[in-house]
């Protein structure tokens, strides 16, 4: 399922590429438009607006795809060639926003689990994973928060 998951978010990132080249744009991607969306989020978290985009981008990726296509794609900005340079502290609140299992595909797999200890109650499931992925997601940003706090470079 996972690589089917990378296989529709490259499809995605393939047809908003097209579409923004229309436009000027055909750097767009799925990624892209995640950073924008999550960047004030990323801001209330610590990390300095300049840097939020980026931020943003991995936390959206990571809600939407999962943490190790989030970590893996995050690897590079820790190495001395990194596509941007990012401050200590940012990397650092950065890997602690990673570090958790709520995303979307948690859902499927709360269904499949508990679906079928309780085939009629599938749909109370399934409402209650969107519920629970959000508030996993706040737990870690949360605990993002708070290491941004201590940690000062």
């Amino acid at each position: 399922m996972l690589i089917a998951f990378i296989g529709l978010i490259a499809l995605i990132n393939g047809m908003l590429g097209g579409i923004g080249g229309w436009f000027g744009m055909p750097e767009l991607k799925l990624e892209m438009l995640l950073g924008w969306l999550f960047a004030p989020l990323a801001f209330l978290i610590g990390v300095p607006w300049n840097e939020a985009t980026v931020a943003g981008e991995f936390i959206g990726l990571k809600t939407v795809a999962n943490e190790f296509v989030a970590y893996s794609q995050f690897a590079p900005y820790l190495t001395e060639a990194a596509p941007v340079v990012l401050s200590e502290k940012t990397k650092a609140i950065i890997s602690f926003a990673l570090c958790g299992f709520a995303n979307l595909s948690s859902i499927a797999i709360l269904l499949g689990g508990l679906g079928s200890l309780a085939p009629k109650r599938r749909g109370d499931i399934a409402r209650m994973g969107v519920k629970a992925v959000i508030a996993g997601t706040l737990s870690n940003l949360m605990a993002a928060t708070i290491a941004g706090f201590f940690l000062s470079f």
